[in-house]
């Protein structure tokens, strides 16, 4: 599943900032780092497994061939 944040307040840096204010002031790590409130939830859809995986399976095929034209 992937949350959906209801605010802007979220990810690396923010967690980076949490972090720092624990370490410069103190602060208790569980007030300080609470999740974050969700708007909305995405479920998988367990019937598009078999369109991914052919896909992925595609990919892994590709890959070794093209591996070095990405250097």
């Amino acid at each position: 599943p992937v949350d959906i944040p209801a605010d802007g307040d979220f990810g690396a840096a923010f967690g980076a900032a949490r972090l720092g204010l624990i370490a410069a002031t103190g602060a208790d790590p569980v007030a300080v780092c609470s999740a974050p409130k969700t708007e909305a939830v995405i479920e998988p859809e367990a019937g598009l497994h078999g369109a991914y995986e052919a896909a992925y399976q595609r990919y892994r095929t590709a890959y070794p061939a093209i591996r070095g034209l990405m250097n």
